[in-house]
């Protein structure tokens, strides 16, 4: 199980740098990770941290000049949208989400604990951090860019093993398609 404090670690000790027992003994660490986790959990959809739920419609509406009719409160654990499942038109201002819908059910990734992480996505924190983390403190541009190159290559990996976790979904035959 991992911790924010041990992704911290491992990065930096990735870039030549002392170990740390806790976020607030390296202050680019502490600042960079927050951010850092979130970037990386909103590349992907992925199934640990997707969370579906209706949204709460709120009491006032949207301006009409907005040309939607209803307004919802974006869930305070998000991090991104993913889909409104029964809404197709939808705009995100702000805190809210405006649609023209009298419900709205979203999917979306939300920030989990770290400690329900897959080791695959771990990893691409870890090595995303490095990155950042080498120009901060090691102040080492080549260092960057191969921490850069790995974590897009753990990224497509984590990825990768994350898409294997739910069924594929079937291939539908359309004969008119076919004729064409």
């Amino acid at each position: 199980m991992a911790s924010a404090i041990d992704m911290a670690s491992n990065a930096l000790i990735l870039i030549g740098d002392d170990p740390i027992n806790a976020l607030s003994e390296n202050t680019a660490a502490s600042n960079l990770y927050n951010d850092t986790y979130q970037l990386v959990l909103s590349q992907h959809p992925w199934t640990f941290a997707l969370k579906e739920q209706f949204l709460s419609k709120l009491t006032q509406a949207p301006d009409r000049e907005t040309g939607y009719s209803t307004a919802f409160r974006r869930p305070t654990d998000l991090i991104r949208l993913w889909a409104l499942l029964n809404v197709r038109d939808y705009k995100i201002v702000g805190e809210n989400i405006y649609a023209n819908s009298n419900t709205a059910f979203a999917r979306y990734v939300h920030k989990v604990d770290e400690s329900y992480l897959p080791s695959q996505v771990v990893k691409t924190i870890e090595y995303k951090l490095a990155s950042e983390l080498s120009i901060s403190v090691a102040e080492d541009e080549q260092k960057a860019q191969i921490f850069e190159q790995k974590y897009i290559a753990q990224l497509g990996q984590a990825m990768a093993a994350d898409a294997q976790q739910q069924p594929q979904d079937a291939i539908r035959s359309n004969p008119i398609r076919m004729m064409r």
